[in-house]
């Protein structure tokens, strides 16, 4: 099986990989605005501050992505070397940056930053699950050989540069089905309803340690003493996820002792 390649429009390469991306932000872009507005009670004023917002946030999200990932690429290179992107290094400092900005620039009385930070995650999952469907065309993000049915041969990318003629397991489409049945449990369960941001990082940074086992591409390095034939262990992103799994059970934790208090005091 090989991935589909968009052919030639008037003498010009479709990138596939920025086309797909491009639309996942597109479609989250609406999708925020549609919540804000409609679910959220926010007006059209306030919801074109936050986009603003949001999208300065991606730049910072971008750049911290490419520093990152940089960094512990450089570590393993013995020398500086950047060209690719961590998305959950994009992840936090863009979130962290966003949290700067409406500390700053925000300053409406209807500042519930949960409640924005809920909306918001839930359309970073949406914009992502489809941003993967774009690694694959693009043939990066791969997994390791396979045998099994499920095994895809990548024509170009990485992944063939890596195994060329060689079967991988396509670690991208597994992550973008992940996420698309993640974005309907946030977006339409009740019980995952003011939770949003506790399930993603939970459940986002679980699906990640486990999925970076099965991961072919160079995934970073930590410590190079546990360095195995396709990967690394810890790898980067499965160190961020500890990190993230923890602080979503910190902040349940301190949602139910909040609960808790108040029934307490009615």
């Amino acid at each position: 099986m090989y991935p589909f390649i968009l052919p030639d429009i008037f003498g010009y390469t479709i990138a596939t990989y920025d086309l797909i991306l491009i639309t996942g932000i597109v479609i989250m872009v609406f999708y925020l605005i549609h919540r804000f507005e409609k679910k959220d009670g926010f007006t059209r004023k306030q919801t074109n501050r936050l986009i603003v917002l949001i999208s300065i946030s991606l730049i910072f999200a971008l750049f911290f992505s490419y520093l990152i990932d940089g960094i512990f690429h450089s570590i393993r290179e013995g020398e500086w070397t950047f060209g690719s992107i961590n998305f959950l290094a994009g992840l936090v400092g863009g979130f962290v940056s966003f949290l700067i900005l409406m500390k700053y620039f925000y300053k409406d009385e209807n500042k519930d930053m949960k409640k924005i930070a809920n909306t918001v995650i839930t359309g970073v999952v949406l914009a992502h699950a489809i941003g993967r469907i774009g690694c694959f065309f693009a043939g990066c993000c791969f997994g390791i050989p396979t045998d099994s049915v499920l095994g895809v041969v990548f024509p170009h990318g990485h992944a063939h540069i890596l195994y060329p003629e060689t079967a991988v397991y396509p670690t991208q489409l597994f992550e973008s089905a992940f996420l698309f049945g993640l974005f309907f449990v946030m977006n339409n369960v009740k019980f995952f309803k003011s939770i949003e941001v506790e399930t993603y990082v939970i459940g986002y940074g679980i699906w990640r340690i486990l999925i970076e086992f099965i991961r072919g591409d160079d995934r970073g390095v930590l410590f190079p003493l546990f360095e195995t034939q396709y990967n690394v262990f810890p790898t980067p992103a499965q160190f961020i996820s500890v990190f993230m799994i923890l602080f979503g059970i910190y902040l349940l934790y301190k949602k139910n002792k909040l609960v808790s208090r108040v029934i307490i005091h009615d």
